[in-house]
């Protein structure tokens, strides 16, 4: 390029000095992988959990993939507007995992104020360290995605005994939780036909340990599960008619075993002096 001090120059120097410097840029780091998000559902209903196949296959001759990679899981509307995200830490990928391709599958619940259309799903990787985008081959077509419309065979949960009151993240009104005690009932009206309900929990407590979860209808024990410290997860329970009772409401109960408070961790330095068990996102319950 011609620098500021020089301030005539023949056309043909500054032509062969602007090509010169175009030839010395850097090339493009070659993409280290490709990423394909593939819903294992053509539709859901807003407010209700679509679960989604991950394949991330590493690229021969590729840029490297540094060790703190995360996946960008970017839902957009047709116009190209961010609708939600779902970042996060991929399944056993890091520079020694082989070149296999990782395949997984994760669960996220669509915002309930996510209008009727189609949703399109954009993914790659980035560095967690600094935000910096991980070049990638191209992976979901501009068609690929899931329709979103009301969801009509979702039940009303009422949040019952058992539940602190509901908190959130300041600006981000669509990231609600709400603390469970040690014992929390939930209760949605009888269908009189099978359902599945899904729970989206974690804890992020790491000296509280590893929690065990129960489900139950009275004394019938539908579901047991465990909450690992940091990981957000969605547990799926088929409940069948013949075990919700008799009733026009259908009774839940949560047991989190051990609870903990928060005024009680040292390395919290808290002053909450409630009971916790586990904080739960999203309950959401679909007749079959």
């Amino acid at each position: 390029m011609v620098t500021a001090r020089i301030r005539v120059v023949a056309t043909t120097v500054a032509i062969a000095t602007a090509l010169t410097a175009c030839r010395n840029d850097p090339a493009p780091a070659s993409p280290a992988a490709q990423v394909v998000a593939t819903p294992r559902r053509t539709g859901v209903g807003a407010g209700g959990p679509i679960e989604v196949e991950y394949t991330i296959t590493k690229l021969a001759g590729g840029s490297t993939i540094p060790s703190d990679a995360w996946v960008f899981v970017h839902m957009l509307d047709a116009s190209g507007t961010l609708l939600w995200t779902d970042d996060h830490q991929p399944a056993a990928l890091s520079a020694g995992s082989g070149d296999a391709p990782v395949v997984y599958r994760r669960t996220m619940f669509v915002p309930r104020t996510t209008p009727t259309g189609r949703v399109r799903i954009e993914a790659g990787l980035f560095s967690r360290a600094d935000g910096a985008r991980i070049p990638t081959a191209p992976g979901n077509p501009a068609t690929g995605g899931f329709d979103v419309g009301p969801d009509a065979e979702a039940l009303f949960v009422v949040f019952g005994d058992g539940w602190h009151a509901a908190e959130r993240v300041p600006q981000q009104q669509a990231n609600e939780w709400r603390w469970s005690k040690g014992d929390a009932q939930l209760s949605f009206r009888h269908p009189r036909r099978d359902v599945e309900l899904a729970l989206e929990v974690d804890q992020p407590v790491h000296s509280v340990g590893v929690q065990t979860v129960e489900l139950r209808a009275g004394s019938d024990l539908l579901a047991t599960f465990n909450v690992e410290p940091g990981v957000r997860l969605v547990h799926t329970v088929s409940l069948p008619n013949a075990r919700m009772g008799s009733g026009s409401m259908v009774e839940l109960n949560l047991h989190v075993q051990p609870t903990f408070v928060p005024a009680h961790v040292p390395n919290l330095t808290s002053s909450d002096t409630r009971e916790l068990g586990v904080r739960v996102f999203n309950v959401h319950v679909g007749v079959r």
